[in-house]
This record gives structure tokens, sequence and C-alpha cells, in this order.
């Protein structure tokens, strides 16, 4: 019943908040999950540790994707559509951007979180299907109306104003897929401050725990378009 198959890309997938997304989903019925990583090596061996916990119906495929490459990009591309091809399936049903970082200068930081984002999902768009949903993996300090109230939030302005870019793209993305009728969600989603390489094992959310929201997410049927929110509900842009 290949066709059945519920099928996601997840970038950044090979550790931390995504590889619990990943192992998540793998474990539900009747799902095919491209799990992107930077080093295909990493994928399949971060795969390995739950792979006898994968749903015999679904599958969950190690993938090479690093989002600041364009050769990278334009492989994963080809992978991922010849073997949609190959299970008969019309194309990809959601699109998960988790690739996220803190780098040591803006340009790091936004080359991943914003422009590494952008690069994917311009060239996963024409695989998705009608009606699927790209889901975008923010934060609450993309939030800018959490920075007019006091106390404020912690200061880290590269990363705090990617996730602000990423959350107004968000935005304006949902509004060109509302106007192509495709019935496109696009959402942007925090899933909490979780102890990950990110923060340096700071977080006081267990990654298992925050990623759940994103697994939910990924698995929605339908649901509303241009929306931000955590566990909790909406979040103030």
């Amino acid at each position: 019943m290949a066709s059945s198959l519920r099928s996601i890309l997840v970038t950044g997938a090979n550790q931390g908040l995504g590889y619990h997304t990943v192992h998540q989903l793998g474990t539900k019925k009747g799902v095919l999950v491209f799990m992107g990583s930077r080093k295909l090596a990493a994928a399949e061996e971060s795969r390995s540790k739950f792979a006898s916990e994968i749903d015999p119906s679904s599958e969950v495929v190690p993938l090479q994707l690093d989002v600041t490459d364009s050769t990278s990009i334009k492989n994963a591309h080809d992978f991922i559509e010849k073997y949609l091809k190959d299970k008969k399936l019309t194309g990809l049903d959601i699109l998960v951007n988790n690739a996220g970082i803190v780098g040591k200068t803006f340009e790091e930081t936004y080359a991943v979180n914003v422009f590494g984002t952008v690069a994917i999902t311009e060239a996963i768009r024409p695989l998705l299907n009608n009606g699927g949903a790209i889901v975008n993996v923010s934060s609450s300090l993309g939030s800018l109306h959490s920075y007019t109230q006091r106390p404020a939030p912690p200061v880290y302005l590269s990363y705090s104003s990617s996730k602000s870019a990423l959350n107004s793209i968000t935005l304006q993305w949902a509004i060109q897929e509302e106007e192509k009728k495709s019935g496109v969600r696009v959402v942007s989603i925090c899933p909490g401050f979780n102890a990950t390489n990110l923060n340096s094992y700071t977080g006081t959310m267990k990654p298992e725990d925050g990623c759940k929201v994103i697994v939910e997410a990924a698995l929605a049927k339908e649901g509303k378009s241009g929306t931000y929110y955590n566990k909790d509900g909406d979040i103030k842009w």
C-alpha cells in the first residue's frame, strides 16, 4: 500500500530535535521520512539507533543534505523525486525545516537559518503535494512582541533575528500558497527550550518532548496556515 505513505522531509535530522522528530515519526504507521543530514554517515548512524523501532509499514531514509550547498540541495531533490516515483507516490507531503545553528557570526547563522531554509524550500516546493505543509522550526526568541516586554527575553542578536526573519518568510509563503489555492499550509513552530548542542545542553526541556509539537504538525492532514505557535498555543509575532 505504498500509495498511502505520508512522505516527509526533515532537515538537520541526525541529532537533537531533528533526530527525535524522525525517530518518533518512524514509529508511526504509513510514514516515509527522509532524514536529511550534512553527513550521510551521521544520518545512517542515527537511524541505526532506533531502526528496530521503525513501524513495519514505514521507512526512514538517510539523505545527504547541506542546506548551504546548492549541489547538495539539487542532489537531494533528485534523490527524493526518484524515490517517490519508485514508490508510486505523487509527491512529498511535508517539509520540516529544522536545520538551524547559532553561528559565531551573523553570516554563519543566517546562512543556515534563513538563506539555507529558503534555498531548500524553493528547491523542494515543486515536489510538494497540494494540501501538504511547510513546517518551519522557529523559536519564541523570534517573536518581536516578546522584545517589547519587560523583563525582555535574552538577547541573542543573530539567532533571534534570524528566527524573526524566518517568521516573516512563513507569513509571506502562507500568502503565496493561499493565492495559488494550493492548500499548502505554512507554519512557524517553537518547540521550546530544549537541551541540545544548540545551547550546549542547557535547555530545560528534553528534545524527545520538545519535538512532539513538530511531529504532530507533520502528521496533521489539515489546520491553519500562517500561524506561529508552541505546545501551549499561539505566540504573538
